[in-house]
């Protein structure tokens, strides 16, 4: 008797995980005891002259007459247990049209998951399609009882007052809008860097990965192959930069290190057999990576 009256229960649970799948720009995925929910938050166009490295008859050897490139700007929510941990937050939300981000707390929403609800935000870098949707559209916190996480490294390299005092006009624009999507945070006291070796959360372990900007951080939940390491901005261009990872964009901060970084880390991945989740990557931006005579390559999770 119990057990029948269970089934609808069951059927409804079940009917939630489908729907999901249904929603656009939500995907779903188990690694092990970590459920993943891998969130569209729009695209971006880029240019492939942003490439560098690489000669023009490269670019378009490998990526055809894409020009520009379409790239996926996502986001990871994992659910740990009772713990639901955020990795980035996507673009600012905007209504003016054209606008092609800022779709995270929409989306989360969709598949009935309240953004009061997550507890830490666990930020890869500081750039705007990263951090943009920590507020929402009325410049009131996006996640408000979540601990905004990021590398010591990565907060004091944005917050150095000597960086803003050298920048171009269009740079100190850029700076201004990290401390305005922090700021509400910091006032509440949930903005707190972790120093090297610090978790971040409990059970989650930060890879310092930097060169796309100096505290560039991938988050690794889990381990072995029922791990996943979301990587943030390790690769924009995936056609180019798994084959050739040594290919770098202009916009890294320091491209020898950047491409070392994306070296090492497609090696060790390669051997541990871990799921890697990219920022960057076409969605839902989740798989493995693979070495293929000097280079490697990516395999998307099957959807």
């Amino acid at each position: 008797m119990h057990a029948l009256r269970l089934i609808p229960f069951v059927c409804l649970a079940f009917s939630l995980v489908l729907s999901a799948q249904d929603v656009a720009g939500i995907r779903r995925f188990k690694i092990g005891s970590l459920e993943v929910t891998a969130i569209l938050d729009g695209e971006v166009k880029l240019k492939p002259e942003l490439l560098k490295g690489i000669d023009a008859a490269g670019i378009k050897a490998m990526l055809g007459s894409e020009d520009p490139a379409t790239t996926s700007v996502n986001a990871f929510l994992v659910r740990m247990g009772k713990h639901l941990v955020l990795v980035d937050a996507g673009g600012r939300p905007d209504t003016a049209p054209g606008s092609h981000l800022g779709h995270v707390v929409e989306r989360l929403q969709a598949v009935g998951i309240d953004p009061g609800s997550i507890e830490a935000v666990l930020i890869t870098h500081f750039h705007s399609d990263h951090i943009g949707g920590l507020l929402t559209a009325d410049d009131k916190m996006a996640f408000p009882h979540a601990q905004l996480r990021m590398a010591q490294a990565e907060y004091d390299y944005w917050m150095d007052p000597a960086l803003e005092a050298q920048a171009s006009e269009q740079r100190k624009a850029s700076l201004r809008a990290v401390k305005s999507a922090l700021a509400p945070y910091q006032t509440a006291g949930l903005c707190r860097p972790f120093k090297p070796g610090e978790e971040p959360f409990p059970g989650v372990t930060a890879m310092p990965a930097p060169g796309h900007t100096p505290g560039h951080t991938v988050y690794v939940f889990g381990k072995g192959k029922d791990s996943l390491w979301a990587m943030g901005d390790i690769v924009h261009f995936e056609k180019v930069q798994f084959p050739r990872p040594e290919i770098t964009v202009s916009f890294d901060t320091d491209s020898r290190q950047a491409a070392a970084t994306r070296i090492d880390l497609w090696r060790r991945a390669a051997q541990q057999g871990a799921v890697l989740a990219g920022a960057h990557i076409a969605f839902p931006g989740m798989g493995h990576v693979v070495a293929r005579g000097d280079g490697f390559e990516w395999k998307p999770l099957p959807q």
